[in-house]
């Protein structure tokens, strides 16, 4: 019979959880609301999972979560949204709610791991995994493995810069500059509102409005194309990669990873014989929302 595992993906508004088999497979899954603002609140919260699981029988626990990861010592050295997070035993300390020996690992990542494992990655040994949300996640896979880095702050490419002589000005103003602020599904969403005048927008308005003919949707899709091509082909001299796979939630939307695909070939010069790298397929993730407690688990079993 095969081994079961809970699998869980941390977030700062809900815990998503499931039971899943090492296959993969999802048994059962739901989520409950994430109070996460201190380690008392997020230990409740998980503690209403066990609860919630608490009539299945499974070998350990397997977490997502954002923040610089540690995953040889169960160890968060920052996590993301979660500011009171510092240098914490994650896995120690929340495997402790289940009574089950836990894994942790980067959200990012474990996207990466899930498309290299079932996804789009699976029958390459490279890639990289953009998830574009908030910030731009993901994570990059080399030669089969999943590139954590040497204090595991690697792929973290919300921050690869697009502009570097605004770095002159340092930080804070030079964010601006972070690819984070130029493509993810926050940044765009906000830059289609401000074109309207709007307080706020979101993807599915921005898309919308572009498959209505939208001018304004239509600019703001061009630019964000140019600009995650141009984030891919400094990618690409670095790492010369086959393959970039594009995930968040509006990678849902066939025209995402269209956009970044023809850009791309815009760029891309075949007859340009200076060119050192090949040109990489660019491809849409298998797995949406649930790509992070695939790839959690799928962590979790090289352990």
């Amino acid at each position: 019979m095969s081994k079961r595992y809970l699998v869980l993906d941390i977030g700062g508004t809900f815990i998503k959880y499931a039971i899943m088999t090492q296959g993969g497979i999802m048994e059962k899954q739901g989520k409950v609301a994430a109070i996460t603002s201190n380690e008392d609140t997020m230990l409740e919260s998980l503690e209403s999972v066990r609860k919630t699981v608490a009539g299945y029988d499974y070998e350990g626990v397997a977490i997502s979560m954002p923040g610089r990861i540690d995953t040889k010592r169960g160890i968060a050295h920052t996590g993301g949204a979660f500011t009171w997070v510092h240098d914490y035993p994650a896995a120690q300390k929340y495997g402790a709610v289940f009574g089950k020996s836990a894994t942790i690992s980067n959200d990012g990542k474990c996207a990466a791991y899930a498309e290299s494992w079932l996804g789009s990655l699976s029958d390459v040994d490279s890639g990289a995994v953009l998830v574009l949300g908030t910030g731009v996640g993901g994570g990059i896979v080399l030669d089969g493995k999943v590139v954590m880095g040497a204090s595991g702050g690697a792929g973290e490419l919300s921050l690869l810069l697009g502009d570097f002589d605004i770095m002159r000005k340092g930080f804070p103003e030079a964010g601006s500059s972070m690819w984070a602020n130029r493509i993810s599904a926050k940044s765009i969403s906000a830059a289609f509102a401000r074109r309207k005048g709007l307080e706020e927008a979101d993807g599915i308005m921005l898309f919308d409005a572009y498959d209505n003919g939208d001018e304004d949707a239509k600019a703001v899709l061009e630019e964000f194309g140019l600009q995650a091509a141009a984030g891919i082909m400094s990618l690409q001299a670095t790492l010369d990669l086959p393959r970039y796979a594009i995930g968040g939630g509006i990678s849902a939307r066939p025209q995402t990873t269209e956009i970044v695909r023809e850009t791309f070939d815009q760029l891309y010069d075949p007859n340009a014989s200076w060119l050192p790298f090949s040109k990489p397929e660019i491809v849409t993730c298998k797995f949406g929302n649930e790509a992070n407690l695939i790839g959690a688990l799928a962590f979790h079993l090289t352990k």
